[in-house]
């Protein structure tokens, strides 16, 4: 094995410096480190079935807001070492770029776009080196930089992973609404992959599921009284040019806002009409103008054959035959062969019969009294726990997930009502030794009507396994230590509290509530 030290970015080191004017939604640009995943999948895909009977692909997507970093994982094959000349120099394109990653430019036109610094960790199936690259742009730029230095690291020869970390994201770190749109935007693309069980893609923790809109099951509106009928029409026709399109259109029973439109899928996943109502594709000639019954109602999933993408993989290159493929879609859902699927979508009503009505209303009024007579119970319960933490029973011990065991304890620190999530890891793409914030924990594990901090501690950092190795007699003060710490610093931020206060905290916190926690450490 050559022992690479050095990796050349030229030539293109000049087209580094724009890439953060592109015109990125944070989506998009997240995406293409899921495409990068998929792609090495694909290409792997035999070799890494055969080395783990259970495989899956798992994408990871984290956001440090108190780092200001994104931090994508990804357990797929690994960049190989023959490969790291192509892979980090601009617009050097694949040998094989028939499925997701084609332009060689996704990971560093996302990056750049994200970030001025950034870095990469990867290892290959069968090496045991693990390498990493850093790209200080401003350094690139100033000191015109056309090689950078490999990081090596010896690991096991059956790890296969690669983690980017974007730092000091600053402006473009998703929150809030953003957060919402990334979340519902990447669901919708890969739907096709996670609904095929080919790709888990978990956003802080938590893997993503596209729900897919109910279809309407009612006669057709000019026979109210005849037989149900599934308002869904499967679509396959050609336009010439080595052009087609398969799939299917259908009418939602009941509306979901932001299901509308048509996903237009290439290579299996959706590169137009993602998601929401500002992004779905609605041609108006069939979805008629915006509020009316067909453009509400109508969805569908429609898979575009030849056609080309943007380099941002946000819009199909049409080369003029978008009015064609409009036309013959009309033509084909107006022919024999089709349901009157338009006409349904426009002048079908679903006004409920005064029967359902008065079971509806009933139902909802007894639905309702029980759930206020429920929530007044678990209102009293929570307050008992509160007012009586110290004799609260201790949590159930979370299980083993993945490469971590898991487990759970709640504490009080200045009248507030703590829950500490704890994980022990042995994951090798997992760099630091100690991590602390609330990003990482699972939104599903989070305790409500509680302040909510996950600690993780790496069992295979270079200093546990010198000093703790599997010892859990060393490993649970650690552990306490490190909650402490963390916990001191969150709420130092949190009100603002000077250094002085935050050893205070941390004092006070090792000789009360973390001395007289009761419990025999992780599982084996």
């Amino acid at each position: 094995m050559t022992d690479i030290k050095k990796v050349e970015i030229r030539p293109g080191v000049s087209i580094l410096s724009v890439l953060k004017h592109l015109n990125y939604k944070p989506w998009f640009a997240l995406a293409e480190y899921v495409d990068n995943a998929i792609d090495s999948y694909l290409k792997n895909q035999n070799i890494l079935e055969r080395l783990e009977e259970d495989y899956q692909l798992e994408v990871g997507l984290e956001f440090k807001n108190d780092r200001n970093q994104i931090v994508i994982t990804d357990n797929a094959a690994g960049i190989k070492e023959e490969d790291f000349p192509r892979a980090f120099r601009a617009a050097e394109v694949p040998p094989d770029n028939t499925k997701l990653s084609e332009f060689g430019m996704g990971m560093k036109s996302a990056s750049c776009w994200f970030s001025d610094l950034w870095e990469v960790r990867t290892t290959s199936i069968g090496d045991n080196i693990e390498r990493t690259v850093t790209f200080d742009m401003n350094k690139i730029y100033n000191d015109s930089l056309e090689e950078l230095d490999i990081i090596e690291k010896t690991v096991s020869s059956n790890s296969h992973y690669t983690v980017i970390t974007l730092n000091k994201v600053d402006k473009k770190m998703p929150k809030g609404l953003s957060m919402a749109k990334v979340k519902s935007h990447l669901s919708s693309i890969y739907r096709k992959y996670i609904r095929d069980d080919n790709l888990v893609l978990k956003l802080r923790g938590e893997p993503l599921n596209y729900k897919e809109p109910k279809i309407m099951n009612r006669p057709f509106y000019k026979d109210p009284e005849g037989d149900p009928i599934k308002w869904k029409q499967e679509i396959e026709f050609d336009f010439g040019n080595d052009f087609s399109v398969k799939g299917f259109i259908a009418i939602m029973d009941p509306i979901e806002n932001g299901k509308s439109g048509l996903a237009l899928f290439r290579r299996g996943r959706v590169i137009e009409g993602s998601a929401d109502s500002d992004d779905g594709f609605r041609p108006k000639e069939i979805f008629g103008t915006s509020g009316s019954f067909k453009y509400k109602r109508l969805f569908g999933e429609l898979h575009m054959d030849g056609f080309g993408v943007s380099h941002t993989k946000d819009g199909l290159q049409w080369e003029d035959t978008q009015d064609d493929f409009i036309k013959l879609l009309i033509h084909y859902l107006n022919s024999g062969i089709s349901l009157p699927i338009l006409q349904q979508a426009a002048y079908m009503r679903t006004t409920p019969k005064v029967k359902d009505m008065e079971g509806n209303a009933k139902g909802a009024v007894n639905n309702t009294v029980k759930s206020a007579i429920e929530l007044k119970q678990q209102f009293e319960n929570e307050i008992n726990k509160i007012k009586n933490l110290d004799e609260r029973p201790k949590e159930p011990q979370l299980p083993l997930e993945g490469k971590s065991y898991k487990k759970q304890f709640h504490l009080s620190l200045h009248d507030e009502n703590w829950v500490v999530h704890l994980e022990a890891s042995y994951d090798e793409s997992i760099a630091d030794m100690i991590e602390v914030g609330e990003d990482i924990v699972p939104e599903k594990d989070k305790v409500q009507n509680a302040s909510n901090i996950g600690v993780r501690l790496s069992l295979i950092h270079p200093f546990m396994v010198a000093f703790a190795s599997h010892d859990k007699k060393i490993i649970e003060p650690i552990l306490r230590i490190s909650v402490a710490l963390g916990l001191s610093e969150f709420v130092a931020k949190q009100y603002d509290l000077g250094s002085d206060e935050v050893y205070q905290t941390f004092n006070e916190l090792l000789s009360g509530s973390l001395s007289k926690i009761e419990d025999d450490g992780f599982d084996e």
